[in-house]
């Protein structure tokens, strides 16, 4: 029995060049205005969507396989050495970066306004803390409960959450100004699904990836009917929005998940380009934006454009991240990463299933 979950590094990959991907594209077009909404670059975006939800999904998937229902002594202290550090440290960053505080008093309300309410990259860390919290509270009732209703009603509380945002006027009060508000992303409501469909995988793994591909035609055609509901409400104008909060981001996303897996029911080698991705993925994450905005215009034919920015900021971000790595508190400015080894992750046949090993090894990079 192998100790690791290829897919993982399949998700955590494809997410982490995903997100680049679609910074890049942000960045190409705001400096080519002449490009007409709905062009491919645009599609390419929406499509792409999954990927930071992918990246929340797979912490609560890694948390519910390893503890399941009641998580450790110590496991909080270690998640805000390894993910709270490097969010304190980067929106400090961000804030220098964005801000000119003239007092330490403007200093603080700006740093607040960047990392409390979603104003930088780092976002994604304030749903994984509430994804644990979460975990701590009610995996414990969870595990009593059917999980296809749980994820289905998820799905359609969190799909009525954005269309509330989107399609609603904010009510004048203090709930309207946090859940209308930049607040209002960053709130597990818009998040749910996420969760849900994390914990149970991640609890049920064994037999859900013995089943998994007697439910092959469902999967493909849940994720064909979601792609075509993408597509409609993005070229309706309903929600033409680019973000990966979305009404049809729930949807989409879930049978995104589920083809993945799907796919390692048949496929489960780990290419060593896909792996050494994941093992940087948090610190490319982390880091990628610093370097795009920098970035100006490299070329008029906009593939080329996007591809130079989407380049240069994956290896920035690594080459920097290595370096800062190469110190034991090098993490706690630029992420952790792996050194999980091409060798050890393929030297069994058919890898099945993580043990507290692997998943030790792994998790501080499940993001």
């Amino acid at each position: 029995m192998n100790k690791f979950i290829p897919v993982v590094f399949w998700m955590r990959a494809i997410s982490c060049l995903g997100i680049v991907m679609i910074h890049s594209i942000s960045i190409t077009l705001s400096n080519n205005p002449n490009l007409v909404k709905n062009e491919w670059p645009t599609y390419l975006q929406v499509y792409l969507m999954f990927a930071t939800p992918m990246f929340v999904f797979i912490t609560e998937f890694l948390t519910a396989h390893k503890y399941g229902d009641s998580l450790k002594e110590g496991f909080f202290k270690k998640r805000l050495m390894i993910l709270g550090i490097p969010y304190v440290l980067l929106n400090i960053f961000w804030t220098f970066s964005k801000y000119d505080s003239a007092t330490f008093i403007e200093f603080i309300n700006n740093f607040l306004y960047v990392s409390i309410r979603g104003y930088s990259v780092t976002y994604f860390i304030v749903i994984i803390f509430q994804f644990y919290v979460l975990h701590y509270v009610f995996a414990k009732y969870l595990k009593n409960i059917k999980p296809i209703p749980m994820i289905i009603g998820s799905i359609i509380i969190t799909s009525i959450y954005w269309a509330m945002r989107l399609r609603m006027q904010a009510p004048d009060n203090i709930f309207g100004q946090i859940i209308w508000g930049k607040e209002g992303q960053t709130i597990f409501f818009g998040w749910l699904t996420y969760f849900l469909l994390g914990y149970y995988i991640g609890k049920n793994y064994t037999a859900f990836k013995k089943a998994i591909q007697k439910y092959t035609v469902p999967i493909i055609g849940l994720l064909v009917i979601s792609v075509i509901f993408v597509y409609y409400t993005h070229t309706s104008g309903y929600n033409s929005a680019i973000g990966s909060k979305r009404v049809d981001t729930p949807i989409y996303t879930t049978s995104v998940i589920l083809a993945f897996f799907l796919m390692s029911s048949w496929f489960t080698y780990v290419p060593k380009f896909i792996l050494f991705i994941s093992n940087f993925s948090f610190s490319i994450y982390l880091m990628h934006l610093i370097f795009l905005n920098k970035m100006t215009m490299f070329s008029e034919v906009v593939y080329l454009d996007i591809l130079y920015k989407f380049i240069v900021a994956v290896f920035l971000s690594i080459c920097i991240s290595y370096l800062f790595n190469l110190s034991k508190y090098g993490k706690y400015f630029v992420g952790n990463v792996n050194t999980l080894t091409h060798n050890k992750l393929n030297k069994y046949e058919k890898p099945y299933k993580a043990t507290n090993e692997t998943l030790n090894s792994v998790e501080s990079s499940s993001v």
